[in-house]
């Protein structure tokens, strides 16, 4: 790995210095930072590039790309080679290639092709040149890479961002609720989520306190914690029961009246119980009351008990017997990093099998087929590569890079999850009759949550933030760094738009869902990223690629 450091120097200098053009006429954006030349080089390279029959195409359903992609288009009979036509929306000319392959990739034409909407046509081509039909078409656009620093310096603070976005969440009157009747205000109806909103109360609460050592709004915030935690322990599902120790994923009235056939209060997301667990532990880390600690470990005793031969879980479940139902397994990133929080903070043993065999699973089956699919508690399942999510990507990415494993495929997920959900600038033209939702309004940079909820969403982005700093921990590149900081400053912009809050989703109309984990999560993100920064080593740091 140490001889890798001085090319990293020497293609950084090149780059930033040189600004080649393209064929046909076209160049580069006539506007890049430093920074966006290196990132528009970068971005010449595929992501997990399909080969038929032995590594699959993962971009069946993919709308939008910042690397070059290779589609799965099929072989012509007798062609000797095939003649790649690329037209641009906003090109004059198109861009042509030849390949021996019909599914080779657009590296060699990329950074010539402008952001924007393109069609690719694909023609096998015989020995004496003539055309002898199209193996493939494909309409996308080709997506922005970065272009920062954006937002910098930002409009505040990270730290004293974060602060103000909780203190505005923790006084709304949904909130205030628990204090003066010890549950939920049963006019939220987010709190049907118990698991995620109540866990991700908790966590607000205790970030909060930590925000503001010494201050009332300290001690308002521990009460405010321990009382939402303490109601979470009350609603576990009882001993005896298959699922036994886990907080309910579906909770409450409100859940009686959605339609969707899995969200019934007899079912229970097992992944679920890494966010109730991760509330407990923030709680017991404030307070030291150990019953936190407790229900924390208890979760992970039942994630082993309820191990399958796999190594996974299945994704939907019904608490009492534990069977299935829903064909999909779940992918467990989460509970493997959970897992892996409770060893290295709190020196609990006895998981390491249940960890590793949730692991090998993951190597064995997402890893291998990038089938990233979107598994959340109000999203329908889909079939393979229909709805893909950065989510499990980003979670085993930290979790190589925290562990020092495999870096190459660690770096590989974060590409992924950037090439796929993250919106830099000039997002894909979407009109919505909420214009909120409508893409030319979006705040970027930004990022979105899954295929079938293609919206800016706050708590994607702050996901992406931990995930390249933990890559900038790793490896010192700059860029990761950088996209990093851009990323958290987008918060501060966006809450100047909004009195201060910290909306669900990065566009400037109000009265859009509110989920305040999409407060919360971003919350602790940029109080943490705002101390990181500050011990800053600027010799740890390399050139990016």
């Amino acid at each position: 790995m140490h001889s890798l450091v001085p090319l990293r120097f020497l293609v950084a200098f090149v780059l930033l210095i040189t600004f080649s053009s393209g064929t046909n006429g076209q160049t580069h954006p006539p506007t890049l930072t430093a920074a966006g030349r290196v990132a528009w080089e970068a971005s010449a390279n595929p992501v997990r590039q399909g080969i038929p029959g032995q590594v699959p195409f993962w971009n069946e359903h993919a709308k939008r790309f910042v690397y070059a992609p290779a589609f799965d288009f099929k072989s012509v009979p007798n062609a000797d080679h095939y003649r790649f036509e690329l037209v641009s929306d906003a090109a004059k000319t198109p861009f042509h290639f030849d390949a021996a392959e019909p599914f080779a990739d657009l590296g060699s034409i990329w950074t010539q092709v402008p952001v924007g909407e393109f069609t690719l046509t694909v023609t096998g081509i015989a020995k004496d040149g003539t055309a002898l039909g199209v193996a493939g078409k494909r309409s996308a656009y080709r997506a922005a890479p970065f272009n920062g620093p954006y937002h910098e310096p930002p409009v505040l603070p990270l730290d004293e961002s974060a602060s103000l976005a909780l203190r505005k969440l923790l006084h709304k009157d949904y909130v205030n609720y628990w204090l003066h009747h010890r549950e939920p205000d049963p006019e939220y109806v987010l709190y049907q989520y118990p698991s995620k909103i109540h866990g991700a109360l908790v966590i607000g609460a205790v970030t909060q306190a930590r925000l503001t050592t010494g201050s009332e709004e300290a001690r308002r915030s521990t009460e405010l914690a321990r009382v939402i935690a303490d109601y979470m322990l009350q609603i576990r599902f009882p001993a005896g029961s298959k699922w036994q120790h886990h907080v309910p994923t579906y909770h409450g009235p409100h859940i009686k009246k959605v339609k969707k056939k899995h969200m019934r209060l007899a079912n229970h997301l097992t992944t679920m119980g890494v966010d109730a667990g991760n509330a407990f532990l923030e709680v017991y880390e404030l307070t030291g009351d150990d019953k936190y600690l407790l229900a924390a470990t208890q979760i992970a005793e039942t994630y082993r008990t309820t191990q399958n031969e796999q190594g996974a879980w299945p994704l939907l479940v019904r608490f009492k017997d534990g069977e299935s139902v829903s064909e999909l397994i779940s992918i467990p990133t989460a509970v493997v990093n959970y897992i892996d929080r409770l060893q290295r903070d709190y020196q609990v043993e006895g998981l390491e099998e249940v960890k590793q065999r949730a692991l090998d699973y993951v190597m064995e089956n997402p890893v291998k087929s990038f089938n990233w699919q979107g598994q959340f508690e109000d999203i329908v399942p889909r079939a393979p590569y229909v709805n893909q999510s950065r989510e499990q990507a980003c979670e085993l990415a930290m979790y190589l890079l925290r562990n020092k494993e495999n870096q190459e495929l660690a770096e590989e997920l974060i590409r992924f999850a950037e090439d796929q959900f993250v919106i830099w600038e000039k997002p894909l033209p979407r009109e919505r009759k909420n214009p909120g939702f409508s893409s030319a309004n979006w705040i970027t940079p930004s990022v979105q949550e899954q295929y079938v909820f293609w919206n800016p969403v706050g708590r994607s982005a702050a996901v992406m933030i931990e995930t390249y700093w933990q890559a900038y921990e790793s490896t010192g590149d700059t860029m990761y760094r950088l996209k990093a900081e851009s990323l958290a400053n987008t918060f501060p912009a966006v809450q100047q738009v909004h009195d201060g809050d910290y909306p669900t989703f990065f566009t400037p109309y109000p009265k859009m869902n509110f989920w305040l984990n999409s407060v919360v999560f971003p919350a602790k993100v940029l109080m943490e990223l705002e101390d990181k920064k500050a011990t800053l080593n600027p010799s740890h740091e390399q050139p990016g690629r």
